[in-house]
């Protein structure tokens, strides 16, 4: 597969996965046998875990749309840069529903092989996401002349 297919089927991936949510089609891009690193607690392995995931941020966040800011591809790994939008409609990590807009990016990577994805690496960055969820509070803004010495 070379980049340009690659980032097409990426994109469909996203499309029919998450705009369009069809759970149904997950297996269509994920590899039976996929491996997620770090595998994800309580979900189990493979394609069914992924599965559990996948539903689980569909049933956390409506209105969602992922757009890709970049992309890279080489030796069957996608390294794409995501923006991700969504409402916050459903329990997420344990925190109720808000009905928030929420927005963050993510660098995930996936290993393609025959056509579907056979590895997953994510570790995405959450505390914006909990910040917007207000269960932490803002970031602290700095200002240079409070540090002692400044």
């Amino acid at each position: 597969m070379d980049a340009r297919a690659a980032r097409e089927f990426f994109e469909e991936y996203l499309n029919t996965i998450y705009h369009q949510r069809r759970i149904e089609a997950l297996d269509r891009f994920l590899a039976p046998d996929i491996t997620l690193h770090p595998p994800v607690p309580g979900f189990g392995p493979g394609l069914d875990g992924a599965r559990v995931a996948v539903e689980a941020w569909l049933e956390a966040f409506s209105d969602m749309r992922i757009s890709i800011e970049g992309f890279v591809y080489a030796d069957d790994m996608i390294a794409p840069r995501l923006f991700l939008a969504a409402i916050h409609s459903g329990p997420f990590m344990g925190i109720p529903a808000t009905g928030r807009r929420i927005h963050f990016r993510g660098h995930p990577h996936y290993r393609l092989r025959d056509g579907r994805f056979v590895e997953f690496w994510d570790s995405p960055d959450m505390l914006p996401v909990l910040r917007q969820l207000g269960v932490l509070p803002p970031a602290f803004e700095v200002n240079a002349g409070s540090y002692a010495g400044a």
